[in-house]
C-alpha cells in the first residue's frame, strides 16, 4: 500500500522528525506508523484539512511535535534497565571521586581548595544516593511519554469543545447587539420627536459600541484557540482547517456505566499508578520500597476517589442538559405561539422581538450544555483510560 503525498499542514511535523533523524540516525521506519496502522481511507482523513473529533487521538499519534519528539528520544532508553540507569548515577559519582583533590593544611588557598573538594565529594554522594534510590527502567520511562500523549489528546478534545463553545457564544453577542441597534433606533426616533434625551441616545450608542467590542474581542479568542488546536494537531501556522461540528453525546454510553467496574480499570490503565507498581519491583533499598508502598496505597484510594466524583459531574452535566431541552421546547412553543399572535395583530413586533430572542438564548444554553456534557464525558472517559489524579 502506497502512502499518499503529505499535504503542507504536516510539514512543521514532518521537519521536527527529519531533524531528530540526522542527530539519532534512527531509521524513519523506528519512529513513523507503518503503512498497515491505518486503512488507504483513514491515511487520507488524517492528512486533509477537516478535522473531526473522532481523529483527535490518530492525528496527536502521528503529527505532534511533543511526542513526535519524545518518539525519538525514547530510541536512546528503550533498551535501559533499572540497574542500567543507577549504573550511570554511580559512574558519575565515582569520576567525582575520582578527580577530587584535597589541600595540604599549609596550602596558601586552603580554605577555598577544601571547600571545592568538599562540595564535590558532597555532589558524588548525592548522586550514589540517587542510583540507589533509583526505580526507573524504560518501562516507566515509556509511561510517563505515554502519559503525556494521552495528556496532549485530552487537551486537544477540550480545546475543540472550547472553540465550538465560543464559536456558538458569539449567536448571543450578535443577538444582543442587535438589540442594542434596535434601542438605538428606537431612541433617534423618540429624540426626533422630542419624546427622549440626548443622554439617552448617548447611552444606546454607547451600547452599540460594547457589544461591537464584545464580538471583535470573542472573535479573537475563537481564532487563537483554533490555532493552538491546529498547531497541536500538526497543522502550520496560519493553515486554513475546517473544523467540523462536535459529535451528539451518547446518552445509551452513560446509561451503561458501571462505576465500580469502571474504578477497577481505572486502576489498571492509571499511567501514575503502573509507573509506581514498576517502580516498587525496581527498588532496591528497603526504605525506597516502604515509601512507594505508601505513596502505591494513597494513589489507590485517590485514583477511586477521582473517577467516581468525575462520574457524578458527568450525570450533573447530563441533568443540566436534559434540563436545557426541556426548556427549549417550552420556548419553542411560546415562540411558534408568538409568531402566530403577530400575524394575527394580537402582539407587538416588539413582543415578538422578545420572544424571539428567549427562543434563541435557549438555544445558545442547550448547545452550551451539550458541550459541557460532551467535556464531562471526556473528562469521565480519561479518567478511566489512565488520566485520573492519583495525587
Amino acid at each position: 500500500m502506497m502512502r499518499k503525498k503529505l499535504t503542507r499542514r504536516h510539514h512543521a511535523a514532518l521537519c521536527l522528525l527529519t531533524a531528530g533523524l540526522l542527530t539519532t540516525a534512527v531509521p524513519l521506519k523506528a519512529l513513523a506508523s507503518p503503512d498497515f496502522a491505518y486503512s488507504e481511507e483513514r491515511w487520507a482523513q488524517l492528512r486533509d484539512d477537516r478535522l473531526e473529533f473522532e481523529e483527535i487521538a490518530d492525528l496527536v499519534h502521528e503529527y505532534n511535535n511533543t511526542v513526535i519528539q519524545n518518539r525519538i528520544t525514547y530510541q536512546d532508553e528503550k533498551d535501559k534497565s533499572s540497574d542500567d540507569i543507577a549504573q550511570e548515577y554511580y559512574d558519575r559519582a565515582n569520576e567525582i571521586y575520582s578527580n577530587i583533590e584535597y589541600p595540604d593544611s599549609d596550602d596558601s588557598s586552603y580554605g577555598s581548595r577544601m571547600a571545592s573538594a568538599l562540595n564535590s565529594e558532597l555532589q558524588a554522594d548525592q548522586l550514589m544516593e540517587r542510583g540507589d534510590e533509583s526505580t526507573d527502567d524504560s518501562e516507566t520511562l515509556k509511561l510517563d511519554y505515554d502519559q503525556t500523549e494521552a495528556s496532549l489528546v485530552k487537551q486537544a478534545q477540550g480545546l475543540m469543545i472550547t472553540y465550538w463553545n465560543q464559536y456558538y457564544s458569539l449567536d448571543t453577542l450578535r443577538d444582543r447587539k442587535q438589540q442594542a441597534e434596535q434601542s438605538l433606533q428606537t431612541e433617534q426616533t423618540r429624540l426626533a420627536a422630542g419624546m427622549s434625551t440626548q443622554a439617552k441616545l448617548l447611552s444606546a450608542q454607547e451600547a452599540v459600541t460594547s457589544a461591537e467590542s464584545s464580538i471583535l474581542s470573542s472573535e479573537s479568542s475563537l481564532a487563537r484557540t483554533k490555532e493552538s488546536l491546529c498547531l497541536m494537531l500538526g497543522w502550520t501556522y496560519g493553515a486554513q482547517v475546517e473544523i467540523t461540528e462536535l459529535p451528539e453525546p451518547d446518552l445509551a454510553a452513560i446509561d451503561a456505566i458501571n462505576l465500580e467496574a469502571d474504578i477497577q480499570t481505572a486502576l489498571e490503565n492509571n499511567y501514575t499508578y503502573k509507573k509506581t507498581t514498576k517502580q516498587l519491583a525496581n527498588a532496591r533499598t528497603t526504605t525506597v520500597h516502604q515509601t512507594l508502598e505508601q505513596t502505591q496505597k494513597k494513589q489507590k484510594e485517590t485514583i477511586s476517589n477521582n473517577v467516581a466524583d468525575s462520574y457524578s459531574s458527568l450525570l450533573l452535566a447530563r441533568s443540566n442538559y436534559e434540563q436545557a431541552q426541556q426548556a427549549l421546547e417550552i420556548q419553542r412553543t411560546s415562540y411558534e405561539s408568538a409568531g402566530r399572535k403577530l400575524q394575527a395583530g394580537t402582539i407587538t413586533q416588539k413582543a415578538y422581538q422578545t420572544q424571539q430572542s428567549s427562543y434563541l438564548a435557549a438555544e445558545v444554553t442547550v448547545r452550551t450544555r451539550k458541550q459541557s456534557l460532551l467535556q464531562a464525558m471526556v473528562d469521565y472517559r480519561w479518567n478511566v483510560d489512565g488520566l485520573a489524579s492519583a495525587s
